[in-house]
């Protein structure tokens, strides 16, 4: 895969930039920052201080890292973005399809101190300066910007949540609260893991037949047992069912189980790995 080198600084792969800064790799959505409206990235698994399995940038406090790397891997890819990362605000992801309207209550939740937002896999907030964190490592990442009423929403669509189309539900959601239109709204569909890399049995298919009449746009089949689901196409054709304009949409391009060199991949490393972040806060 080639690079766009730009200044010495910045490559630009599909629709997101990586962006280089003293070691530490972080992408960003151009058309997200063309709006002046937010702050934002999706980190790389370059630039921080973990070590072994979670070499170097490890975000997350559930996995077996010391507390400390993850509060320094937090500080300096926050710092790289003006965020300051005692205010994040994360939810205790499950692979479902709930969404947490966030509030200055929330502020810390999650990363310095306790949470109540349980079985949540989305969060959206049209409150300025609260930043908020979904965490990866194969799942889709979906980013949201409501330009209009400028509201920011955050979901983790793994292949679950991808089913349940939590794209949409993010969109209806931030609707109901912000009075959000899907056509006034920025997206990126952010790096995961992609179809040739992601193989799957009749049972994991036989729940995408359910609830996409269209399904066979984005699932082909690899042998008698297994087959191959484009979960980047999947969450597009949710995304633009429900009313997000194809242009305003943005893919990364990048495969987390590809790019061992950039992304942490469940899938890859069997479970034995750190985790990616996505972050956003309205300015």
């Amino acid at each position: 895969m080639k690079y766009i080198i730009i200044n010495e600084v910045t490559a630009i792969k599909e629709g997101f930039r990586v962006n280089c800064r003293n070691g530490l790799r972080y992408l960003t959505i151009p058309s997200f920052e063309e709006t002046g409206l937010v702050k934002h990235c999706f980190t790389t698994r370059l630039g921080g201080v973990s070590e072994g399995i979670y070499e170097t940038l490890n975000t997350s406090l559930k996995k077996e890292d010391h507390k400390e790397n993850v509060y320094r891997n937090l500080e300096r890819v926050c710092a790289a973005v003006d965020i300051d990362y005692r205010r994040l605000v994360a939810s205790d992801q499950t692979h479902e399809d709930h969404i947490h309207v966030v509030t200055e209550a929330d502020l810390g939740k999650g990363i310095i101190r306790g949470s109540d937002i349980r079985g949540v896999d989305a969060l959206i907030t049209n409150v300025p300066g609260i930043p908020l964190i979904t965490f990866y490592a194969d799942c889709v990442p979906l980013f949201f910007l409501d330009m209009e009423h400028q509201a920011v929403g955050l979901a983790h669509a793994g292949w679950k949540s991808t089913v349940l189309k939590i794209g949409q539900k993010t969109l209806d959601r931030m609707a109901s609260c912000y009075g959000t239109k899907p056509e006034s709204c920025l997206a990126g569909i952010g790096p995961s893991i992609e179809k040739d890399c992601f193989e799957v049995r009749e049972d994991t298919v036989s729940l995408f037949k359910t609830h996409f009449d269209n399904w066979q746009a984005f699932i082909e089949q690899a042998d008698e047992t297994h087959y191959h689901i484009d979960l980047w196409e999947a969450n597009r054709m949710t995304l633009l069912e429900a009313g997000v304009r194809e242009e305003n949409i943005t893919f990364s391009g990048f495969c987390t189980s590809c790019r061992e060199d950039l992304f942490y991949s469940h899938r890859r490393d069997k479970g034995r790995t750190g985790s990616l972040s996505a972050i956003i806060e309205l300015r």
